[in-house]
């Protein structure tokens, strides 16, 4: 019970802290309490082992033949059981953490983005398109091709890839996805603290992979909402003056 307690209180803790992105506190808890739960089971497992090691190491005229044990029921039922119960709990609390990571929260914001050869393309769902290409001589981008993202709103991404297959990775949110010719495949994030982040591919996907980037300037929603309202706005008027 003591060690359950424990167990409890430092899963309570994981979660009180401040979340910088989601879906990345939810494998980070899994792997702390598979961490915790390891460590805990090392130390009921090693600690006796090294003391009966110590206690009943061979001495010459002494216990030479060894002690004759009888079975113990009750204790193999213990030891059996409490295995059982706590890999049942691993597996379920982590599958519930991976169905989390999985699935985008109600109210997400959809994001269109294909993979090229080497940059991304981003389409809000005003249809306002963000391109964010390489740089061959840094990790910089003009603000023009800034992925602008509000804070604290959960995002779903749609990929695919108009040649190779790519693989978009949030640095902040710890997640990534393929985008792969001819398919269509689904991710979902949020960063919560404004800034700027970076992306990027982490498939190998020829000569400028390393610089296959993007920048995510995440703003509060109202400063979001005003940057893809003038984008709509320059578009149509664009579109005004063609015709």
């Amino acid at each position: 019970m003591k060690y359950l307690l424990a167990l409890l209180a430092l899963v309570g803790s994981v979660f009180a802290e401040e979340v910088l992105a989601y879906p990345r506190v939810y494998w980070e808890n899994s792997v702390k309490v598979w961490f915790w739960i390891a460590v805990l089971i090392y130390l009921i497992v090693a600690i006796p082992a090294i003391y009966f090691a110590i206690k009943y190491r061979y001495k010459k005229g002494e216990r030479e033949e060894g002690d004759h044990i009888e079975g113990n029921t009750a204790l193999e039922i213990v030891w059996t059981v409490i295995p059982i119960i706590i890999v049942l709990f691993l597996g379920t609390y982590s599958f519930a953490n991976f169905v989390k990571q999985r699935n985008a929260p109600e109210g997400a914001m959809e994001i269109k983005l294909v993979a090229f050869m080497w940059g991304w393309e981003f389409e809000y769902p005003n249809g306002k398109k963000v391109y964010a290409f390489f740089n061959p001589e840094g990790y910089t981008a003009p603000e023009e091709q800034k992925a602008y993202i509000p804070a604290g709103k959960p995002i779903k991404v749609y990929l695919t890839s108009r040649d190779v297959i790519h693989s978009f990775f949030v640095h902040p949110a710890k997640i990534t996805e393929d985008a792969v010719p001819g398919r269509i495949t689904k991710m979902w994030f949020q960063i919560n603290k404004p800034g700027e982040y970076f992306v990027f591919c982490r498939e190998y996907c020829g000569t400028w992979h390393s610089r296959m980037f993007a920048i995510l300037k995440v703003v509060p929603e109202e400063e979001f909402n005003r940057w893809l309202g003038e984008g709509q706005a320059v578009e149509q008027t664009s579109q005004q003056i063609i015709q």
